[in-house]
């Protein structure tokens, strides 16, 4: 791995990580890009993508720290901190079991091309789901539950973790703003300890991988999370303005030539 394509990852992450269009995806089609072009690109498990959802998750915590400085010190704002871990465990229980097979679809056009039109058609239903009036203080337990159940989908790549749970919460009768900042947090727990798990998992590779690994690995993080800060601003005044379900009309397309450009080539 350089460090050109690393920028260049971390650069596209940022892009595509709050935008309904998986950054995983892009991740992956662009890895598989590399590959072809004669650019070998390799990594220890999917360390390197993990360390870029770092990244962003870390935009997350700056654009949100007003909000996370209240809840950490009012008694609301406690019940919040609350539905958020109850939003992560259930991320959890369905992200570990899926773990294997998501990280084999990252080799695996078909999957990506597949996830994609899926990611397409849930943004799509956006519009036709208003969303409610359903804030902060009056959700409830069981829409932090179900919201919480869409990140663990995304683990595969072509399911956009926004798309995904903001589609849920719109769905559940939450308000728009809302449904899209608490996407956003509910990413970083979940973040953290996907990366946990990948760091244990190939201690051993990453110990022989010497600094030349971490130094590239870092630059992409750091890219990742400048890009990501202004891409996160975007998108949450564009769920606001309802043309959110406009993200189908780039995901469906797309999902559409990569299964296309699959078949082709494995013919």
């Amino acid at each position: 791995m350089t460090w050109w394509q690393s920028l260049f990852l971390g650069v596209l992450q940022g892009i595509t990580e709050f935008l309904p269009v998986s950054s995983s995806g892009h991740s992956a089609l662009a890895q598989m890009s590399f590959e072809r072009l004669g650019f070998p690109f390799r990594q220890p498990g999917v360390v390197f993508d993990a360390m870029l959802h770092v990244g962003t998750a870390t935009a997350v915590v700056f654009s949100e720290r007003g909000q996370l400085r209240r809840w950490l010190t009012t008694i609301d704002g406690r019940r919040l901190l609350a539905l958020l871990v109850t939003g992560t465990f259930a991320t959890a229980i369905l992200a570990f079991p899926l773990r294997g097979p998501a990280t084999a679809a990252f080799q695996n056009p078909k999957v990506v091309g597949l996830c994609l039109v899926l990611t397409g058609l849930l943004v799509l239903s956006t519009r036709f789901l208003p969303g409610g009036v359903s804030v902060e203080g009056s959700m409830s337990w069981k829409q932090a539950g179900v919201i919480g159940l869409m990140p663990g989908l995304a683990v595969f790549p072509g399911i956009s973790r926004s798309g995904a749970t903001i589609t849920a919460g719109l769905a559940l009768g939450l308000d728009r703003a809302w449904v899209a900042r608490f996407s956003f947090l509910l990413s970083v727990p979940a973040i953290v300890g996907a990366t946990l798990v990948e760091l244990i998992s190939h201690r051993e590779e990453l110990a022989t991988g010497g600094a030349s690994f971490w130094g590239v690995t870092f630059l992409g993080a750091a890219a990742a999370a400048v890009t990501g800060y202004f891409a996160l601003q975007l998108v949450i005044r564009l769920v606001g303005s309802r043309y959110f379900h406009r993200f189908a009309w780039y995901c469906l397309p797309l999902g559409l030539v990569v299964l296309t450009l699959s078949w082709v080539v494995r013919s």
